[in-house]
């Protein structure tokens, strides 16, 4: 089963790294039901996520039914066939789930020295007055490295599948509303939408 830790947040920050779409179904849209799945030790993150999605495909005219409608509580591995076959069951043909690939702790340190004055020190005063006043800014974030894929419940054929990089520090909600914005303009792109 998919597993997903997108602790994101709000500034934009979710960026495509590559795509791919099975050859034969490059350029046409799939049509049907389909289920968004978020799999998470977070409750309140999968249902922010399922939600995000779920508001992004309506609003381009795809039936989407999240998967806490269908499986409530925390999903595990042993509840993917439980999943499916509810899935099966609510006529769902696709399923667009994310998994968490790496999330790493970035800290970025920003060293700026202080401008000169208008007026001149004189001897050593001079010299060293740029190396006395330095402003100095620290920046962190987390790197979460995800992957999306569009799959046919049926058979389990992958239609399209994404890498994405989001650097986080700020609001969880923003962030997830960012990250299914920006997965859905690419689904939109691919022609599979």
């Amino acid at each position: 089963m998919v597993a997903l830790g997108l602790g994101l947040s709000g500034c934009a920050t979710t960026h495509i790294e590559a795509t791919w779409s099975n050859p034969e179904y490059a350029g046409r849209a799939i049509h049907g039901k389909m289920l968004v799945v978020g799999v998470t030790r977070d409750e309140t993150v999968r249902r922010l996520y399922e939600d995000a999605m779920a508001v992004q495909l309506r609003a381009r005219g795809v039936d989407a039914i999240r998967s806490y409608d269908l499986v409530g509580g925390r999903l595990s591995d042993s509840h993917g066939s439980a999943l499916l076959g509810a899935a099966k069951q609510a006529g769902v043909t696709r399923m667009l789930s994310t998994a968490l690939v790496s999330r790493t702790h970035i800290q970025r340190v920003e060293v700026e020295t202080a401008p000169p004055p208008v007026w001149t020190y004189y001897g050593w005063y001079d010299y060293y007055w740029p190396y006395g006043y330095v402003r100095t800014d620290t920046h962190e974030s987390d790197r979460y490295i995800a992957s999306t894929s569009l799959t046919e419940v049926e058979n389990g054929n992958v239609y399209w599948s994404a890498r994405t990089r989001s650097d986080v520090a700020g609001p969880l909600k923003a962030e997830i509303d960012d990250f299914a914005s920006v997965m859905m303009d690419a689904l939109f792109r691919s022609g599979m939408l």
